[in-house]
C-alpha cells in the first residue's frame, strides 16, 4: 500500500480544519436561534432577529464553504494523479 503524499496530508488536514470551523459556526448559530426563540420578545421581533441571524450565519459561513469546495477539488485532482 502506497503512503499518501505530503501534499495529500496537508490538504486533508486543511479540510478537517475547515470542517471543524464550519461546525463551530453552525453550533454558534443554533445557540443564537435558541436564545431568540427562548426570549420573551414578541413573535414579530423574534422573526426579524432570526432573519438577521440567518443572514449573518450565511455570510460568515460562505467563505469556508468556498474554501472547502476548492480543497476538495484539489483532493480529487491529486487522487487522479496518483
Amino acid at each position: 500500500m502506497a503512503l499518501p503524499k505530503r501534499n495529500d496530508l496537508s490538504i486533508d488536514s486543511m479540510v478537517r480544519e475547515v470542517l471543524h470551523r464550519l461546525g463551530d459556526i453552525d453550533v454558534a448559530y443554533e445557540i443564537k436561534l435558541y436564545q431568540v426563540e427562548d426570549s420573551t420578545a414578541d413573535q414579530e421581533l423574534k422573526s426579524h432577529i432570526k432573519r438577521k441571524i440567518r443572514a449573518a450565519h450565511h455570510e460568515r459561513r460562505e467563505p469556508y464553504v468556498e474554501l472547502l469546495t476548492t480543497l476538495r477539488q484539489r483532493q480529487h485532482r491529486t487522487s487522479l494523479q496518483a
